[in-house]
């Protein structure tokens, strides 16, 4: 334990510093999930943590060390006088865990994964359905990848079409991060080849016992662009090991009535994005 820890501890009366460190990691738990979430990510048996939380017993300096980093804090703070604890929690500034790399890492932690355990069954190849933001009445098609790295559920997208009028090919490839929060699929995703371009994504599956078909919501914004893109989107699972040339050549942008697109996926995606009005969403077109 730290000498700042050490002294706080010193200077309170034993009873005074578990009923301290109880307050604060109360607090700490009430930004989580659940405390089950939190003792399966620490690894801590729950009746111990219990403890902990009700001021029976402080941690040990290995369990003070993984609770710290888990929550990215130093362990003399979990020593603080509650109000003070608050009021650093508030503006703090999160550092680095052992085990998580550098701070700009931490900006997500506490979002993503979200559930990794969970989201193991949505691991595989996905090809994707939305509306073209370039042109008019036709859906573009894109092949996705969810796949675990490191501890974290990962993405990446990409899109392969030819410019309808024109001929020319437009490659891009996006890699993201995803959780899964209640029960819905957030995505989060960076344009790798341009560097210009995050795009959101939203899901929710259409049946709670499978994921043939997600459905739901992205939308972006390019650094070359004024306005902001939005469609509904449809994702149709495909596989988790499938030859990727073929997946890619049922890539690209298809027109509406072209026959090409399941029914199913036309039917949710609806004959044309979202309107203007971006603060009033409709999941389901109005047929």
């Amino acid at each position: 334990m730290c000498a700042v820890a050490c002294r706080l501890n010193c200077e309170q009366t034993p009873d005074r510093a578990n009923m301290e460190i109880a307050e604060n990691l109360k607090l700490l738990c009430s930004f989580e999930k659940s405390i089950s979430h939190v003792c399966r990510a620490i690894g801590i048996n729950r009746q111990q943590f219990s403890k902990y939380l009700s001021g029976v017993s402080q941690p040990s300096a290995y369990n003070l060390n993984q609770i710290c980093d888990h929550f990215s804090i130093r362990p003399a703070d979990l020593f603080l006088p509650a109000d003070e604890f608050a009021d650093r929690m508030e503006y703090r500034v999160g550092r680095p865990s052992r085990n998580s790399g550098p701070v700009s890492d931490q900006l997500f932690r506490r979002a993503f994964p979200g559930d990794r355990k969970a989201l193991s069954r949505y691991l595989g190849y996905y090809i994707t359905h939305c509306h073209s933001f370039s042109w008019d009445g036709y859906v573009l098609r894109a092949i996705t990848h969810l796949f675990e790295r490191d501890g974290l559920i990962c993405s990446k997208t990409i899109e392969r079409t030819h410019d309808p009028e024109e001929g020319a090919l437009f490659l891009s490839k996006y890699d993201g991060q995803v959780s899964l929060l209640g029960n819905r699929i957030f995505l989060m995703e960076y344009q790798g080849l341009a560097d210009d371009a995050i795009v959101e994504t939203v899901l929710y599956p259409s049946a709670r016992s499978q994921v043939t078909l997600l459905r739901g919501v992205t939308f972006g914004l390019s650094s070359k662009q004024r306005h902001p893109y939005v469609s509904r989107c449809v994702w149709k699972y495909i596989g988790a090991n499938i030859d990727i040339r073929t997946a890619l050549n049922s890539t690209g942008l298809f027109p509406l009535d072209s026959g090409r697109i399941d029914p199913k996926v036309l039917r949710i995606l609806g004959d044309r994005p979202f309107p203007n009005e971006l603060l009033h969403y409709d999941l389901e077109p109005h047929n």
